[in-house]
């Protein structure tokens, strides 16, 4: 379904199930983004995806979904992957206090855009990832998510000669794109890279994400990577952001 913003060009943004006092805060850090409105908060996932559904239906699609890896009947990772499969337009980050790694890679399988901790989310990084992600880019943050990636990429799921093969199915021009993607760029940062409109730039994206199997370009990314095809993920080591987060 088509992913355009909701009134006056504002990013809408759906909350599930957070406790009460999160809830406030990630709502009154929403609030100083006048670019942002709170489309609503749910209790989990199986709300957010009928939530998400009437919204679309309402023509005031959700943008951005705010989740936990654990919120209820159904968890955060499969609330994502089923967000992904019927909405893929709207994009999905996911807060946690758990610092274990398989939820960050099992959260980058099921398609989120971005993973962030809570004990170490300030609200510029927040609204900044919110905005990277409806554009395109990722968000990655800490070293443990860095340890994550790496295991991803030494432990992938498929082979590397299946990756491999899968890659070979890409054009020149769909490489390009990749190795962007790799970066962390945004499509309108490799639109202007490659001197390619907008629409040619998400073509291409949608083509490489769906040549890999990939379930988000954080995910091809990294198929990339395993394969050999790209370098590593990059992660802005000069960043001023002390969480180290991925340019978009």
């Amino acid at each position: 379904m088509e992913g355009k913003q909701g009134n006056h060009g504002k990013l809408r943004v759906l909350i599930v199930n957070f406790s009460p006092v999160v809830r406030e805060g990630l709502q009154a850090i929403l609030a100083q983004d006048e670019g942002i409105e709170l489309a609503d908060h749910v209790n989990d996932g199986e709300e957010a995806v009928a939530q998400i559904g009437r919204s679309y239906r309402q023509g005031r699609p959700v943008n951005v979904v705010l989740t936990e890896t654990r919120n209820g009947r159904m968890d955060g990772v499969q609330a994502t992957r089923q967000i992904k499969d019927e909405f893929p337009d709207t994009a999905v980050l996911v807060l946690t206090e758990n610092m274990n790694d398989v939820y960050v890679i099992d959260a980058i399988h099921a398609g989120a855009g971005g993973y962030i901790f809570l004990q170490e989310m300030t609200a510029p990084l927040l609204l900044q990832s919110i905005h990277r992600v409806m554009e395109g880019g990722t968000q990655m943050t800490t070293a443990l998510l860095r340890s994550a990636v790496e295991n991803l990429l030494q432990n992938g799921r498929k082979t590397l000669a299946e990756r491999t093969a899968e890659a070979a199915h890409l054009t020149e021009r769909e490489v390009d794109v990749l190795r962007l993607m790799g970066n962390g760029d945004s499509n309108g940062a490799i639109s202007t890279t490659l001197g390619i409109t907008m629409d040619t730039t998400k073509k291409h994206v949608r083509n490489v994400i769906d040549k890999l199997q990939a379930r988000s370009r954080t995910h091809a990314a990294i198929i990339a990577a395993q394969a050999g095809l790209v370098g590593n993920p990059v992660f802005d080591s000069q960043s001023t952001d002390p969480m180290g987060s991925v340019p978009g």
